[in-house]
């Protein structure tokens, strides 16, 4: 099990703590993650920019004209007596409206133009013109609280529950036994409209309902609960929104007639379905800003004006309510395309996204784990590699995913984007910084190793072929060594100081040559003898050649040292004989944990110090096997003769070069 951990990378680690975190805070119900997600969705709107249709809905607004108008020409302040709004609905009507939904509401009898009777005639006038033009819905308003309503007195309580009208309009349900497992919008208490109105035609709410986590409102509640009502027996307490009876007239269904389903979370009308979320709330599919998007007319200009008696009402759905000009009257709400948008056009929305069925659709949470952890494993499978060019691409999922959302979003369908690309990011980020450093830190360390043994070029090449291990292997190198003849005799005359000086400027003399002309590498340096290696850890293909030129550079080189000894005040003159031979060794960083080198040994390498010992038996500076002879291509060489040494059974051809 250690084991197992030990093997786990960082990014395992953060793939499950992402999915737990996802997860978990869904169970929790915690808002932190939704409201990024959120702004995301916005965002998708903000770049899809406003999109121009041809809208079913027109909004009569109550707006700064119509206030100013009706102060001064009728001299009525608001609230506006009701003649004028029978005046809007037969106005409508005739020019060919379809449907007319009040964002407003009666819930008193009005208190002007009051007969004998105590009846108002703008109440009369507007309880005829509803009987004649039913497609009308009113608007209701929620008393949430159990104990505001107990707040009443007993008499007006009393004429609320007896005005039981707005219950015919309450839902039938199917599968009623999933009913517990349906939160909707709830209110204690629905405050209909009169009963002079509210038996004449369809009252219900014109609630927004509850806004996202981040005050924002891109929901209407299509269904919502009456406790009163259900607790009393009267209906079954879930009655449909306003916006969703004027899209019942607008397609000349029954508002009697709908039926839910909480096994489907839908609504049922006729032949077609209507889907919600868990909570009887109906995603809205923005336009842009609504004053852009619906046509706004003026509720004065309408009614006391010929300004519009032209305008294309035929079969389109009005809606009456508050812009935003409306001083005083403010019910404004925040959009993804504004900051202050009247609850009018949200009303507009709803109702157009029904007829023309522009729902956006989420995909639930079970889907959206499937594509976290699809996108997830993405990421870890470049994990998996160890070139950080390949480990670059896995940028590209969350990129692509981003592309990938925003199609989908065109074609109203929602998915979570912040936390899977979040997510996704920060893998790839973490496994490539990981993967950066861990290749800066071994390229440091195999540079500074090998600065000591080859040339800079030849360590740039181990590293731009990524190999920055150095383990063990097998393989055919060249191996010189060079010594100098009789050093101890000289040595003994010189102070340790001396020794030293002379050893520093000798064997930087010959490592120049080897390393920096030649790209030969440096295995060792014991005392005054040099052992050298080419053909490893990079190979040119001209070792034999290479290694030949260089022995000559420092036999010409030596010439060059002993001038100079004499001027650094050495008395003597050096000599050295250089051995070479071509062979199979064991190369690789050998060593204990605390100091390691990178050498090689074998029998070739024994077999080189044995011919540069016959250097002087032998009275050469430089002697080469038949390997190296059989391999030159560029040098000559002449037959010394067959020699045996120490670990051969069969004695060895020696040569030395033509010089």
């Amino acid at each position: 099990m250690r084991k197992f951990i030990k093997n786990l990378k960082v990014s395992h680690f953060l793939y499950i703590l992402f999915i737990s975190i996802y997860i978990i805070t869904y169970l929790l119900n915690n808002p932190w993650i939704e409201i990024f997600e959120l702004k995301t969705f916005d965002l998708r709107y903000r770049i899809r920019g406003e999109k121009k249709i041809k809208s079913d809905v027109v909004v009569i607004a109550i707006d700064e004209n119509s206030l100013i108008n009706m102060s001064i020409n009728f001299n009525d302040e608001w609230p506006w007596n009701r003649e004028h709004y029978a005046r809007m609905i037969t106005k409508l009507f005739k020019l060919g409206i379809k449907t007319i939904g009040f964002d407003v509401s009666f819930t008193t009898p009005s208190e002007s133009n009051i007969m004998e009777n105590g009846k108002s005639k703008d109440d009369i006038l507007l309880s005829a013109i509803l009987r004649r033009f039913y497609k009308t819905v009113l608007g209701t308003y929620l008393l949430v609280d159990k104990k505001n309503y107990d707040f009443y007195n007993q008499q007006f309580k009393e004429n609320l529950e007896n005005n039981k009208f707005y219950l015919n309009y309450s839902f039938k349900i199917k599968n009623p036994e999933y009913l517990p497992l349906f939160f909707p919008l709830t209110a204690y208490k629905i405050i209909p409209p009169i009963v002079d109105f509210s038996s004449l035609v369809p009252a219900s709410t014109y609630e927004i309902g509850q806004l996202d986590p981040d005050g924002v409102a891109r929901s209407i509640p299509l269904i919502f609960k009456e406790t009163w009502s259900h607790d009393n027996g009267f209906s079954t307490g879930l009655f449909p929104h306003m916006d969703l009876i004027l899209y019942a007239f607008y397609k000349d269904y029954s508002p009697l007639d709908f039926v839910f389903d909480p096994k489907t979370y839908s609504i049922e009308i006729e032949n077609e379905k209507i889907n919600t979320d868990k909570n009887g709330f109906y995603l809205l599919n923005f336009y842009g800003k609504g004053e852009n998007i619906f046509d706004t007319i003026s509720f004065y200009d309408l009614v006391y004006s010929n300004k519009y008696d032209n305008y294309d009402f035929k079969d389109k759905v009005a809606i009456l309510g508050y812009s935003a000009t409306a001083k005083g009257l403010y019910d404004l709400r925040i959009t993804p395309f504004s900051n202050n948008e009247p609850g009018v056009y949200l009303h507009a929305t709803a109702v157009q996204n029904l007829i023309t069925k522009d729902k956006i659709q989420r995909i639930n949470f079970f889907y959206s784990v499937i594509i976290l952890l699809f996108l997830l494993s993405l990421s870890l499978i470049f994990s998996l590699f160890n070139k950080i060019t390949v480990k670059l691409f896995s940028f590209s999922i969350p990129v692509i995913y981003i592309f990938i959302s925003y199609y989908m979003f065109k074609n109203n369908i929602w998915i979570d984007t912040f936390y899977p690309l979040l997510s996704s990011l920060i893998i790839s980020t973490v496994d490539t910084a990981q993967a950066v450093l861990k290749e800066s830190k071994e390229k440091k360390k195999i540079k500074s190793f090998f600065f000591k043994y080859v040339p800079d070029y030849v360590a740039q090449m181990l590293l731009e072929q990524g190999k920055t291990e150095l383990g063990g292997e097998k393989k055919d190198v060249v191996i010189i060594m060079s010594d100098i003849v009789g050093f101890t005799e000289k040595s003994e005359k010189l102070s340790p100081e001396e020794v030293v000086k002379f050893l520093n400027y000798y064997l930087s003399q010959m490592a120049d040559i080897i390393r920096n002309k030649y790209y030969g590498t440096i295995d060792k340096f014991i005392g005054d003898l040099i052992m050298a290696i080419f053909g490893a850890p990079i190979e040119f293909g001209d070792e034999i050649d290479r290694a030949i030129s260089c022995a000559l550079d420092m036999r010409k080189k030596i010439k060059e040292i002993n001038v100079e000894l004499k001027k650094m005040g050495f008395d003597f003159e050096i000599n050295a004989g250089i051995g070479m031979h071509y062979g199979e060794v064991v190369i690789g960083n050998i060593g204990a944990d605390f100091r390691m080198d990178y050498t090689c040994i074998g029998d070739t390498v024994n077999t080189t110090s044995r011919i540069e010992h016959l250097t002087r038996d032998l009275n050469e500076w430089l002697i080469v096997t038949e390997e190296i002879v059989k391999r030159s291509s560029k040098y000559s060489f002449e037959y010394i003769g067959d020699f045996k040494v120490k670990g051969k059974e069969l004695p060895l051809k020696l040569y030395k070069i033509k010089e």
